[in-house]
């Protein structure tokens, strides 16, 4: 054990240590701590539009602009003036950022906002064709019919009725998360598959082993950046929690926040599915020009996990979402997604992990057998039937 210890002791410092690390990760931080703060900074003045009225007709376009204003974005607050001049004073002391003249006329003291200016004009067209059709004798209740708006019949030509909407904030968040667990199962996996193919390409590993025994030598190596792993994506899940809770900028429910608390678990079963994978296929090259070839399949597997993570967002309680959610090299990266989105039963999360495990038991030994059988054969590419009935070393 001792042993272990010292293989992921090396593992760990040598790569936290590393300024490419320490830098990527501070860039990381930075760009977190921006995206929190950047709502804020944007949204930093939360009083309401303070609109002056000065004519009867004003405050009929007001009153519309009032009722209008949440399709638009806006917040506005009427005040009533007296006159142009008052409008104009207290629009040159800033206590007004536009004063409606009348229903055609706007008064403003520098720039108005798009948003502004387009539900006023808006409100000022309704009031000038109500005006015209009253004048045509249309009395009030007819006029209220032809300005109300009927909802559009909607016909897809496929069920798309169970899709998540992707812009929707919380389920943003959570597939940020995802996106950030897929690229750290990859970077990782493939950190141990290059760090076993540099201790072949360079005979370190004949040095080592004279010390260790392989499958030592292996399960620190895997132990050691899966501990580096996990601190990284604590330590960015810490600051993100950490900032949503602080900044109130995003509403996220409750089934978002499990999702992310399942980001740091998922990760470590991930890790272990996936590194054991990335392990045998380093194992079989000796030359880090051709290690590229021999993880390949393990990264198109961790694709097909993100693209299915594509058709569970499409149709999260379809079979194709609630398969991949429980295979074991799908589910750390879908599983999240439907936790999310509030389709994951407490019974398939934990069949799921269950399934996960079984297959980590199941797959560590197998990897183990393929590096014992094939690390110390540095001179060519070494073929999975061979590392498999290769004698143990």
């Amino acid at each position: 054990m001792n042993r272990i210890w010292l293989v992921l002791s090396r593992e760990y410092t040598e790569r936290i240590r590393s300024k490419a690390f320490l830098l990527s990760n501070a860039a990381i931080l930075v760009v977190l701590m921006i995206g929190l703060a950047l709502p804020l900074l944007l949204g930093g003045n939360d009083e309401p539009t303070s609109v002056g009225i000065v004519s009867e007709e004003a405050a009929q376009v007001g009153e519309l602009a009032i009722d209008q204003q949440e399709a638009f974005g806006l917040d506005i607050e009427l005040e009533p003036l007296e006159s142009r001049t008052q409008a104009e004073s207290r629009l040159e002391t800033g206590e007004l950022d536009v004063a409606l003249l009348d229903a055609t006329t706007l008064l403003a003291d520098g720039a108005v906002g798009r948003a502004l200016e387009a539900l006023l004009a808006n409100a000022a067209n309704t009031v000038r064709v109500d005006t015209a059709l009253q004048e045509a004798g249309l009395d009030a209740d007819e006029r209220a019919g032809l300005f109300a708006i009927a909802p559009l019949e909607v016909e897809q030509l496929t069920d798309r009725a169970d899709a998540v909407n992707v812009f929707d904030p919380s389920i943003a968040v959570v597939y940020g998360a995802v996106f950030l667990l897929y690229g750290l199962l990859a970077i990782y996996g493939q950190w141990v598959a290059q760090g076993i193919v540099e201790e072949k390409q360079s005979r370190v590993i004949e040095v080592l082993l004279s010390a260790l025994r392989p499958t030592e030598l292996l399960t620190g190596k895997v132990l050691g950046l899966g501990a580096l792993g996990l601190t990284q994506v604590t330590v960015l899940a810490g600051v993100a929690a950490g900032g949503l809770l602080l900044t109130d900028v995003i509403d996220i429910p409750a089934n978002g926040w499990q999702a992310l608390a399942f980001v740091v678990p998922w990760y470590i079963l991930g890790f272990l599915l996936y590194a054991a994978l990335f392990a045998a296929a380093g194992s079989l090259v000796s030359r880090v020009e051709d290690l590229q070839s021999a993880t390949l399949p393990v990264i198109m597997l961790l694709i097909g996990a993100l693209l299915a993570v594509q058709v569970a967002l499409a149709d999260p309680s379809g079979t194709i979402a609630t398969v991949a959610g429980l295979i074991p090299l799908t589910a750390p990266i879908v599983q999240p997604i439907l936790m999310a989105v509030g389709v994951a039963s407490w019974d398939q999360v934990l069949l799921a992990i269950a399934l996960a495990i079984a297959s980590i038991a199941a797959l560590l030994p197998l990897a183990a057998r393929i590096y014992r059988n094939s690390v110390l054969r540095t001179s060519g590419r070494v073929s999975v039937r061979e590392a498999w009935r290769g004698s143990d070393a």
